[in-house]
Protein backbone atom coordinates (compact mmCIF):
# COMPACT_ATOMS: atom_id res chain seq x y z
CA UNK A 1 0.00 0.00 0.00
CA UNK A 2 1.24 3.48 -1.05
CA UNK A 3 2.34 6.13 1.75
CA UNK A 4 -0.55 8.88 1.74
CA UNK A 5 1.86 11.63 0.44
CA UNK A 6 2.61 9.18 -2.28
CA UNK A 7 -0.33 8.21 -3.42
CA UNK A 8 -1.82 11.92 -3.26
CA UNK A 9 1.53 12.28 -5.72
CA UNK A 10 0.30 10.18 -8.05
CA UNK A 11 -3.37 11.17 -8.35
CA UNK A 12 -2.54 14.69 -8.59
CA UNK A 13 -0.11 13.53 -11.40
CA UNK A 14 -2.74 11.95 -13.43
CA UNK A 15 -5.12 14.97 -13.19
CA UNK A 16 -2.35 17.23 -14.43
CA UNK A 17 -1.68 14.60 -17.41
CA UNK A 18 -5.70 14.74 -18.31
CA UNK A 19 -5.82 18.50 -17.60
CA UNK A 20 -2.69 20.17 -19.47
CA UNK A 21 -3.30 17.57 -22.72
CA UNK A 22 -6.78 18.71 -22.53
CA UNK A 23 -6.68 21.96 -22.12
CA UNK A 24 -3.98 21.42 -25.78
CA UNK A 25 -6.44 19.65 -27.43
CA UNK A 26 -9.25 21.99 -26.82
CA UNK A 27 -7.56 24.83 -27.88
CA UNK A 28 -7.09 23.74 -31.29
CA UNK A 29 -10.78 22.28 -31.20
CA UNK A 30 -12.01 26.00 -30.56
CA UNK A 31 -10.61 27.00 -33.75
CA UNK A 32 -12.08 24.69 -35.96
CA UNK A 33 -15.29 26.58 -35.32
CA UNK A 34 -13.68 29.79 -36.79
CA UNK A 35 -12.76 28.23 -39.84
CA UNK A 36 -14.74 28.75 -43.41
CA UNK A 37 -14.62 24.56 -44.18
CA UNK A 38 -16.69 24.85 -40.62
CA UNK A 39 -19.88 26.85 -42.10
CA UNK A 40 -19.61 23.97 -45.21
CA UNK A 41 -20.54 20.61 -43.25
CA UNK A 42 -23.80 19.50 -42.16
CA UNK A 43 -25.67 21.05 -39.51
CA UNK A 44 -25.53 17.82 -37.44
CA UNK A 45 -22.24 17.74 -37.57
CA UNK A 46 -21.59 21.25 -36.23
CA UNK A 47 -23.78 21.23 -33.52
CA UNK A 48 -21.56 18.23 -32.58
CA UNK A 49 -18.43 19.76 -32.38
CA UNK A 50 -20.33 22.16 -30.20
CA UNK A 51 -21.56 19.79 -28.24
CA UNK A 52 -17.77 18.02 -27.94
CA UNK A 53 -16.43 21.75 -27.15
CA UNK A 54 -18.63 22.44 -24.14
CA UNK A 55 -18.52 18.68 -23.22
CA UNK A 56 -14.91 18.93 -23.08
CA UNK A 57 -14.84 22.43 -21.37
CA UNK A 58 -16.41 21.12 -18.36
CA UNK A 59 -14.26 18.41 -18.16
CA UNK A 60 -11.74 20.02 -17.69
CA UNK A 61 -13.33 22.55 -15.40
CA UNK A 62 -13.88 19.43 -13.23
CA UNK A 63 -10.19 18.29 -13.29
CA UNK A 64 -9.55 21.89 -11.91
CA UNK A 65 -11.89 21.52 -8.85
CA UNK A 66 -9.27 18.82 -6.69
CA UNK A 67 -7.07 22.19 -6.87
CA UNK A 68 -9.25 24.21 -5.35
CA UNK A 69 -10.73 21.73 -2.80
CA UNK A 70 -7.58 21.25 -1.86
CA UNK A 71 -7.02 25.03 -0.60
CA UNK A 72 -10.10 25.30 0.67
CA UNK A 73 -11.69 22.48 2.26
CA UNK A 74 -8.63 20.56 3.20
CA UNK A 75 -6.72 24.24 3.76
CA UNK A 76 -3.99 22.87 1.77
CA UNK A 77 -3.26 19.52 4.31
CA UNK A 78 -2.68 16.03 2.38
CA UNK A 79 -5.29 14.12 3.80
CA UNK A 80 -6.98 10.65 2.96
CA UNK A 81 -10.49 13.24 2.33
CA UNK A 82 -8.21 14.66 -0.16
CA UNK A 83 -7.23 11.74 -2.01
CA UNK A 84 -10.41 10.18 -2.13
CA UNK A 85 -12.25 13.22 -3.62
CA UNK A 86 -9.24 13.19 -6.24
CA UNK A 87 -9.72 9.88 -7.49
CA UNK A 88 -13.40 9.85 -7.45
CA UNK A 89 -13.01 13.51 -9.63
CA UNK A 90 -10.79 11.33 -11.97
CA UNK A 91 -13.16 8.27 -11.90
CA UNK A 92 -15.83 10.74 -13.68
CA UNK A 93 -13.49 13.15 -15.62
CA UNK A 94 -12.80 10.63 -18.63
CA UNK A 95 -16.23 10.13 -19.62
CA UNK A 96 -16.83 13.73 -20.53
CA UNK A 97 -13.52 13.10 -22.45
CA UNK A 98 -14.24 10.61 -24.42
CA UNK A 99 -17.68 12.00 -25.51
CA UNK A 100 -16.11 14.89 -26.53
CA UNK A 101 -13.38 13.12 -28.48
CA UNK A 102 -16.15 10.90 -30.16
CA UNK A 103 -17.97 14.15 -30.82
CA UNK A 104 -15.47 15.43 -32.27
CA UNK A 105 -13.90 12.65 -34.76
CA UNK A 106 -17.01 12.62 -36.29
CA UNK A 107 -17.00 16.34 -37.29
CA UNK A 108 -13.86 15.54 -39.09
CA UNK A 109 -14.78 12.82 -40.54
CA UNK A 110 -17.61 14.61 -42.09
CA UNK A 111 -15.86 17.31 -43.08
CA UNK A 112 -13.97 14.55 -45.10
CA UNK A 113 -17.06 13.68 -46.44
CA UNK A 114 -16.40 10.09 -45.05
CA UNK A 115 -19.44 7.80 -45.19
CA UNK A 116 -20.35 6.29 -41.69
CA UNK A 117 -19.22 9.27 -40.28
CA UNK A 118 -21.44 9.15 -37.06
CA UNK A 119 -20.40 5.36 -37.20
CA UNK A 120 -16.69 6.63 -37.03
CA UNK A 121 -17.39 8.95 -34.05
CA UNK A 122 -18.92 6.43 -32.18
CA UNK A 123 -16.29 3.97 -32.54
CA UNK A 124 -13.68 5.88 -31.57
CA UNK A 125 -15.62 7.03 -28.01
CA UNK A 126 -16.41 3.31 -27.63
CA UNK A 127 -12.97 2.53 -27.60
CA UNK A 128 -12.09 5.30 -25.52
CA UNK A 129 -14.75 3.90 -23.35
CA UNK A 130 -13.85 0.37 -23.45
CA UNK A 131 -9.91 1.18 -22.78
CA UNK A 132 -11.06 3.51 -19.70
CA UNK A 133 -13.76 1.84 -18.12
CA UNK A 134 -14.81 -1.65 -19.20
CA UNK A 135 -10.85 -3.01 -18.98
CA UNK A 136 -9.91 -1.52 -16.15
CA UNK A 137 -12.99 -2.55 -14.12
CA UNK A 138 -12.73 -6.12 -15.81
CA UNK A 139 -10.95 -8.37 -13.39
CA UNK A 140 -11.01 -6.39 -10.70
CA UNK A 141 -9.23 -7.72 -7.99
CA UNK A 142 -9.73 -7.32 -4.34
CA UNK A 143 -8.38 -10.48 -3.24
CA UNK A 144 -6.75 -10.12 0.52
CA UNK A 145 -4.09 -12.86 -0.55
CA UNK A 146 -2.53 -10.54 -3.75
CA UNK A 147 -2.34 -7.83 -1.48
CA UNK A 148 -0.30 -9.84 0.88
CA UNK A 149 1.74 -10.75 -1.53
CA UNK A 150 2.37 -7.79 -3.16
CA UNK A 151 3.66 -6.75 0.38
CA UNK A 152 5.91 -9.54 0.56
CA UNK A 153 7.13 -9.22 -2.81
CA UNK A 154 7.95 -5.31 -2.05
CA UNK A 155 9.78 -6.32 1.12
CA UNK A 156 12.08 -8.57 -0.93
CA UNK A 157 12.77 -5.78 -3.54
CA UNK A 158 14.11 -3.26 -0.79
CA UNK A 159 16.19 -6.75 0.91
CA UNK A 160 17.87 -6.61 -2.78
CA UNK A 161 17.48 -3.35 -3.08
CA UNK A 162 15.99 -2.48 -6.26
CA UNK A 163 14.30 0.33 -6.61
CA UNK A 164 11.02 1.29 -4.34
CA UNK A 165 7.74 0.65 -6.51
CA UNK A 166 6.12 3.87 -5.62
CA UNK A 167 9.06 5.39 -7.27
CA UNK A 168 8.83 3.24 -10.17
CA UNK A 169 4.89 3.77 -10.74
CA UNK A 170 5.72 7.77 -10.27
CA UNK A 171 8.64 7.19 -13.42
CA UNK A 172 5.92 5.36 -15.72
CA UNK A 173 3.81 8.10 -14.54
CA UNK A 174 5.97 10.71 -15.59
CA UNK A 175 7.18 9.22 -18.88
CA UNK A 176 3.37 9.06 -19.78
CA UNK A 177 2.71 12.45 -18.92
CA UNK A 178 5.99 13.08 -21.02
CA UNK A 179 4.73 11.87 -24.09
CA UNK A 180 0.48 12.81 -23.81
CA UNK A 181 0.99 17.03 -24.09
CA UNK A 182 2.69 16.15 -27.21
CA UNK A 183 0.64 13.70 -28.75
CA UNK A 184 -2.53 15.31 -27.85
CA UNK A 185 -1.24 18.86 -29.45
CA UNK A 186 -0.47 16.63 -32.29
CA UNK A 187 -3.80 15.53 -32.42
CA UNK A 188 -5.42 19.05 -31.75
CA UNK A 189 -3.44 20.34 -34.94
CA UNK A 190 -4.44 16.99 -36.89
CA UNK A 191 -8.55 17.93 -35.97
CA UNK A 192 -7.64 21.93 -36.80
CA UNK A 193 -5.81 21.29 -40.45
CA UNK A 194 -8.90 18.77 -42.01
CA UNK A 195 -11.41 22.33 -41.84
CA UNK A 196 -8.15 24.95 -43.10
CA UNK A 197 -8.79 25.92 -46.68
CA UNK A 198 -5.75 24.60 -48.44
CA UNK A 199 -6.87 21.10 -46.75
CA UNK A 200 -10.03 20.20 -49.32
CA UNK A 201 -7.54 20.71 -52.28
CA UNK A 202 -4.88 18.34 -51.33
CA UNK A 203 -5.37 14.63 -53.45
CA UNK A 204 -8.08 12.23 -52.06
CA UNK A 205 -5.12 9.76 -51.19
CA UNK A 206 -3.30 12.23 -49.25
CA UNK A 207 -6.36 13.24 -46.88
CA UNK A 208 -7.23 9.83 -46.28
CA UNK A 209 -3.40 9.08 -44.71
CA UNK A 210 -3.82 12.25 -42.88
CA UNK A 211 -6.92 10.75 -41.78
CA UNK A 212 -5.46 7.35 -41.21
CA UNK A 213 -2.51 9.31 -38.96
CA UNK A 214 -5.17 11.28 -37.01
CA UNK A 215 -6.79 7.97 -36.00
CA UNK A 216 -3.37 6.64 -35.48
CA UNK A 217 -2.49 9.56 -32.62
CA UNK A 218 -6.35 9.01 -31.65
CA UNK A 219 -5.49 5.24 -30.34
CA UNK A 220 -1.97 6.45 -28.92
CA UNK A 221 -3.39 9.69 -27.03
CA UNK A 222 -6.09 7.04 -25.57
CA UNK A 223 -3.60 4.22 -23.98
CA UNK A 224 -1.62 7.20 -22.50
CA UNK A 225 -4.65 8.21 -20.93
CA UNK A 226 -5.62 4.40 -20.41
CA UNK A 227 -2.72 4.25 -17.04
CA UNK A 228 -4.74 6.99 -15.00
CA UNK A 229 -7.70 5.00 -16.08
CA UNK A 230 -6.41 1.57 -14.52
CA UNK A 231 -4.56 2.41 -11.67
CA UNK A 232 -7.75 4.45 -10.23
CA UNK A 233 -10.58 2.00 -10.99
CA UNK A 234 -8.96 -1.65 -11.45
CA UNK A 235 -6.20 -0.63 -8.54
CA UNK A 236 -8.20 1.60 -6.32
CA UNK A 237 -4.75 4.35 -6.31
CA UNK A 238 -2.92 1.05 -4.99
CA UNK A 239 0.92 0.70 -6.36
CA UNK A 240 1.13 -2.96 -7.42
CA UNK A 241 3.55 -4.52 -9.30
CA UNK A 242 0.18 -5.25 -11.47
CA UNK A 243 0.04 -2.01 -12.28
CA UNK A 244 3.33 -1.10 -12.85
CA UNK A 245 3.23 -3.76 -15.94
CA UNK A 246 0.52 -2.51 -17.13
CA UNK A 247 1.32 0.89 -17.26
CA UNK A 248 4.60 0.16 -18.82
CA UNK A 249 2.90 -1.78 -21.97
CA UNK A 250 0.47 0.69 -22.54
CA UNK A 251 2.78 3.48 -23.00
CA UNK A 252 5.16 1.56 -25.13
CA UNK A 253 2.19 0.03 -27.13
CA UNK A 254 1.18 3.95 -27.17
CA UNK A 255 4.38 4.67 -29.07
CA UNK A 256 3.43 1.81 -31.92
CA UNK A 257 0.81 3.82 -32.71
CA UNK A 258 1.99 7.61 -32.17
CA UNK A 259 5.05 7.05 -35.07
CA UNK A 260 2.97 6.08 -37.76
CA UNK A 261 0.79 9.15 -36.63
CA UNK A 262 3.56 11.89 -37.08
CA UNK A 263 5.16 10.20 -39.98
CA UNK A 264 1.82 10.01 -42.14
CA UNK A 265 1.33 13.87 -41.34
CA UNK A 266 5.11 14.53 -42.29
CA UNK A 267 4.50 12.45 -45.70
CA UNK A 268 0.97 14.86 -46.44
CA UNK A 269 3.13 18.38 -45.99
CA UNK A 270 6.26 16.90 -47.82
CA UNK A 271 4.23 15.70 -50.32
CA UNK A 272 2.56 19.00 -51.10
CA UNK A 273 5.25 21.12 -50.52
CA UNK A 274 8.20 19.89 -53.31
CA UNK A 275 5.02 17.93 -54.91
CA UNK A 276 6.69 14.80 -54.99
CA UNK A 277 5.38 11.73 -53.52
CA UNK A 278 8.60 9.44 -53.50
CA UNK A 279 10.47 11.74 -51.66
CA UNK A 280 7.58 12.17 -48.84
CA UNK A 281 7.63 8.65 -48.66
CA UNK A 282 11.38 7.88 -48.33
CA UNK A 283 11.65 10.66 -45.81
CA UNK A 284 8.03 9.48 -43.59
CA UNK A 285 9.33 5.71 -43.86
CA UNK A 286 12.82 6.90 -42.72
CA UNK A 287 11.81 8.80 -40.23
CA UNK A 288 9.44 6.09 -39.02
CA UNK A 289 12.08 3.28 -38.97
CA UNK A 290 14.27 5.71 -37.15
CA UNK A 291 11.87 6.21 -34.42
CA UNK A 292 11.19 2.54 -34.43
CA UNK A 293 14.81 1.97 -34.36
CA UNK A 294 15.43 4.17 -31.26
CA UNK A 295 12.36 3.32 -29.18
CA UNK A 296 12.44 -0.29 -29.79
CA UNK A 297 15.39 -1.58 -31.32
CA UNK A 298 18.30 -0.05 -29.70
CA UNK A 299 16.50 0.34 -26.04
CA UNK A 300 16.11 -3.80 -26.82
CA UNK A 301 19.86 -4.16 -27.35
CA UNK A 302 20.68 -1.88 -24.60
CA UNK A 303 18.68 -3.90 -22.06
CA UNK A 304 20.84 -7.54 -23.52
Amino acid sequence: MAKLSDAIDNVFSEARMLLLGGQVLLGFSYRICFEKKFEQISRPAQLAEIAGLAIMTAALGWLIWPAAFHQIAEKGSMTAGLHAFTSKVLDWALLPIALGLALTQYAVASALDLRFAPAIGAAAGTFALGIWYVWSLAGRQTDRKRKVQQELSQQEQKQRGEPDLSDRIKKVLLECRMALPGAQAFLGFQFAIVFVQGFEQLPRAWQLIHFASLLATTIATVLLIAPAAYHRIHEAGDDTEHFHRVASRLMLAALVFLGPGMAGDLFVVIANVTHSPTLASWVAGALLLVFYGLWFGVSSWRRK
